[in-house]
């Protein structure tokens, strides 16, 4: 058994990270939520725990992360205007402009407006902002 540094509490020599505060012993400092990976249950692909879908499949890890007690973290801190209560990032998203036509549609999507944007909602309200990432 080792002695975390950070609270005092037992920690097995296998573990790297302490049960009781995540002070993590290889890196030297208490982790955050958005430090931990997640491992995708539909593609086995490592996740980053601040992310809504998985990166590799876009399967929604919301119940992954409900089972865990985390929800995503997005790149900024936004306040509702309205409601003056910190919105939910709900992810990064790509939007085009245009349809596909018929056998050139790949051709005809070089001349399509693309746009990327990450999307928080207000809980209280239900108001949804979008912010260039």
């Amino acid at each position: 058994m080792k002695k975390c540094p950070n609270c005092n509490a037992e920690v097995e020599n296998n573990y790297d990270v302490c049960w009781s505060c995540q002070y993590s012993f290889g890196d030297h400092k208490v982790l955050s939520n958005s430090d931990f990976k997640l491992i995708c249950p539909c593609c086995n692909t490592e996740t980053s725990s601040s992310f809504r879908y998985c990166t590799n499949c876009k399967f929604e890890l919301k119940d992954v992360l409900k089972e865990m007690g985390l929800k995503p973290m997005g790149p900024k801190i936004i306040d509702c205007l309205r409601c003056k209560v910190p919105m939910e990032y709900e992810g990064n998203f790509n939007f085009h402009e245009g349809t596909r036509y018929g056998a050139m549609g790949n051709m005809f999507e070089l001349l399509v407006n693309r746009a990327s944007f990450d999307l928080y909602h207000c809980p209280e309200c239900g108001k949804v902002e979008f912010f260039l990432p």
